[in-house]
Formats: structure tokens, sequence, C-alpha cells
């Protein structure tokens, strides 16, 4: 009993921790593509502008001037910064949804996991009866 008891315990721990990993892969997701948007946006909206138009830009509590030419490049290497760090594994939403498929994964993994606790428990509570019936036919 003490092993089943056990081995409910680590079932437990690695469902938590799959819970946790979900939860982490999700909020990649979420705060890559929230950037990778308001960077495409901010490119769009660079290209409207001609050579000749002031731009600034916030760093800390100050705005800089900052060329045109300058800001499109600066706009552009954080895109592509965004995207290799999606494409390099840790996230995509591309490329067959990398993310979603790891996180399906993990939850497919939970549900197993989670299944087993089940049955585990179920034993547990049998072999409890089981020996409550037999401490009380021993009577």
């Amino acid at each position: 009993m003490a092993e089943l008891k056990d081995q409910v315990e680590t079932a437990m721990t690695r469902y938590r921790t799959l819970q946790d990993e979900v939860q982490v892969l999700a909020t990649q997701r979420q705060t890559y593509a929230q950037q990778a948007n308001e960077n495409d946006m901010v490119k769009k909206e660079l290209e409207l502008l001609d050579d000749e138009a002031k731009v600034y830009k916030l760093v800390g509590p100050v705005l800089l001037k900052q060329d045109v030419d300058e800001a499109k490049t600066n706009v552009n290497k954080r895109l592509e910064f965004i995207n290799n760090e999606l494409l390099m594994g840790t996230l995509c939403w591309n490329d067959s949804d990398k993310v979603t498929t790891k996180i399906e994964a993990k939850e497919k993994e939970a549900v197993g996991i989670r299944t087993n606790i089940s049955t585990m428990q179920m034993e547990m509570q049998k072999r409890a009866a089981e020996a409550a019936k037999g401490a009380i036919a021993a009577h």
C-alpha cells in the first residue's frame, strides 16, 4: 500500500509539473505573438512615412529623435529576433503551430497521468476497504 501511495505522489508531482510547463508555454506564445504583432504594426506605420519625417523613440522617460531609416532597421531587427526565437524551436505558431502541439502533447500526457492517479487511488481505497473488512472479521 505504501508503494502505491508513493506512486500516486510521484504521479501527482509529474502532473503538477506538466501543468506548470503548459502554462509557461502558453504565456511565452502569447508574449511573442503580442510582440510580433506590435512590431509589425510599427513597421507598417514606418513604411508610410517619407524619409524627412520625424520619428522619436522612447528610451526610459526620454523621447529621442531617430532617423526614419534607423527606426525601420531597428524594427526589422526586432521582428527578425522575435521570428528567430519563434523558429528556434521553443516557440512557433507558424510551421504547424509547434507551441500548440507541445501544449497538446503535455496536456495529453497530463490526462494519462490523471487517469493513472485515479486508478491508483481507487486501488488504494479498495485495499483499505479489504483491510478494514479483514480487521472487522478478525474481531
